[in-house]
């Protein structure tokens, strides 16, 4: 039996169970690299845009990657009992709560893929392209780096391993404070894409940038 919503228990991915963190870490690290990086465009040109087409894409696939890892660990059965055991989420009102704001969060994400366009979410961003304020980024402006953080928090709640006394602590790594690292790191890309937007564009930025929060509602 499995859940029926991200996080999902892989078993193929066990053997890179020990590797979760790097594995997401580096996919940061790629949408770092392809962040808004319009000095880039402009100095390699098409040469940039390729390479952004080729690791943004592959960043994004590294943190699904990772994630999933994670909830995956080597032992294949603890105490007679499979491993996917921990995956059986609490029915409660307070998992309804959460299964309902994994939903919004993920609602969030793809509101924002709609509105900022499959080749800036997904590819690379040109020197032409213009300041995106609307929508979801009236709200937040980084509202896809909310999303993610969102929909894994929910995840870890929904499908806590360690609620089994038995089988989570003893073989799942310290997946709270995976999801503190990968909050810290995308508030710290958060801060290098503002830096980057705010050369860019300017005076239209730092307007925007004091009406709209960063990352979090306020």
């Amino acid at each position: 039996m499995f859940p029926p919503i991200f996080p999902i228990y892989i078993e193929a991915l066990t053997s890179l169970n020990k590797y979760a963190t790097l594995i997401w870490m580096s996919g940061v690290i790629c949408l770092w690299l392809t962040r808004y990086t319009h000095q880039l465009g402009k100095r390699l040109g098409g040469l940039y845009y390729a390479f952004s087409a080729f690791v943004r894409p592959l960043g994004v696939l590294l943190i699904a990657l990772g994630w999933l890892a994670l909830y995956a660990p080597e032992r294949a059965w603890i105490f007679g009992a499979p491993r996917r055991l921990a995956w059986l989420p609490k029915v409660d009102a307070l998992n309804v709560l959460f299964a309902l704001a994994a939903l919004l969060f993920f609602a969030l994400g793809l509101w924002s893929v709609v509105t900022l366009g499959l080749r800036r979410t997904f590819l690379f961003r040109s020197v032409d392209d213009r300041l995106v304020a609307r929508g979801p980024y009236a709200l937040v402006r980084h509202p896809q780096f909310l999303s993610a953080i969102g929909i894994a928090f929910c995840g870890l709640r929904l499908y806590d391993p360690n609620l089994y006394p038995f089988i989570g602590p003893s073989v799942y790594g310290p997946l709270d404070a995976n999801w503190a690292l990968f909050t810290l790191s995308l508030w710290l890309l958060a801060l290098l894409e503002d830096r980057e937007l705010a050369a860019h564009f300017g005076t239209e930025y730092e307007e925007y940038a004091r009406r709209v929060p960063r990352l979090f509602p306020n």
